[in-house]
């Protein structure tokens, strides 16, 4: 029996003094580091699936291939955040996660952000073929599914931009 995966998943994050500029804003280098950890967090709570120790067991990993990222409200230090992150594509050897930073309070988007990982192998410093294992969870668990779309990331952030905000 296949199982059941949720395909955008959820964690709560709060964000700390130490990653704000001297206006009490979130620095926009450290929103990167942010969206990376929940990510991290959420594929080993919801998927079983440990990113470092399958490097380990197996000499591949993703590294981050870009990064795009639109600041769309101010955080600030002390705010707790929703981080929501999801799998949009995959391919035999790439991967498209988006990220969404929300407050938990309005559902407004605070930040989105695509990242765009490539799995290698790590001894030989090349591209590397996903398992059938893991293009089965991928499957299972993309928003658009397998191949590159042709989709623009400012054509997405207009459309989060436009998206109902819930009233406190």
């Amino acid at each position: 029996m296949k199982k059941e995966y949720a395909k955008v998943l959820e964690s709560k994050a709060l964000i700390r003094f130490e990653d704000c500029d001297p206006f009490g804003h979130l620095n926009n280098g450290r929103y990167i580091d942010y969206y990376l950890n929940a990510r991290e967090d959420q594929l080993r709570d919801n998927y079983d699936l440990d990113i470092y120790a399958l490097g380990k067991t197996t000499g591949k990993a993703w590294v981050v291939a870009s990064n795009q990222l639109a600041y769309l409200r101010e955080v600030k230090f002390m705010e707790t955040v929703t981080i929501r992150t999801c799998l949009r594509w995959y391919s035999s050897s790439d991967l498209m996660m988006e990220g969404q930073m929300v407050d938990p309070k309005t559902g407004a988007i605070i930040s989105v952000i695509w990242t765009r990982f490539t799995y290698v192998d790590i001894r030989k410093g090349l591209k590397a073929e996903h398992s059938e294992e893991l293009t089965t969870l991928f499957s299972s668990v993309a928003i658009l599914g397998v191949g590159k779309p042709a989709e623009y990331f400012e054509d997405r952030v207009k459309e989060l931009r436009m998206a109902p905000v819930l009233q406190p």
